[in-house]
């Protein structure tokens, strides 16, 4: 005697497989080795919709150092400054001459612990809209 469903009545019975059953049960259950198309079309590339250089993590790292150095950070928060020092230090290749000098400025005057007056300061030509 065969199965029924409860709420339609019908008879259960197993149906003859597809294709569709098919490419599941594979996707499942077969380990079969992947085809590089298909290893490709799985994942996106983590780097395919943001690609920085290397050249702007630099100017980044030396921009952000250059705040710091200007508010003093190597005096009060030395082990700060250090840290953002060898961040910036990892992409020296990718610097020109002009960040490498500053970087080497910037660690010479942390490991002396003396102020920081660089002619790149910044200073507000206009007003900022702040009152003192």
């Amino acid at each position: 005697m065969a199965s029924k469903n409860d709420i339609t009545g019908d008879e259960l019975k197993t149906k003859a497989t597809n294709k569709a059953y098919e490419d599941g049960w594979d996707s499942i259950f077969n380990n079969k080795e992947k085809e590089i198309s298909d290893i490709a079309n799985e994942h996106p590339n983590v780097n395919q919709f943001e690609t920085v250089s290397d050249r702007k993590k630099a100017v980044n790292k030396i921009d952000h150092l250059k705040w710091c150095m200007q508010g003093q950070a190597h005096i009060d928060r030395p082990e700060y400054v250090w840290d953002v020092i060898d961040k910036a230090n990892q992409l020296f290749m990718s610097m020109n001459n002009e960040q490498r000098e500053y970087l080497h400025d910037a660690k010479t005057a942390l490991e002396e612990a003396v102020i920081w007056n660089k002619a790149d300061t910044v200073s507000i030509d206009e007003d900022d809209g702040y009152t003192d």
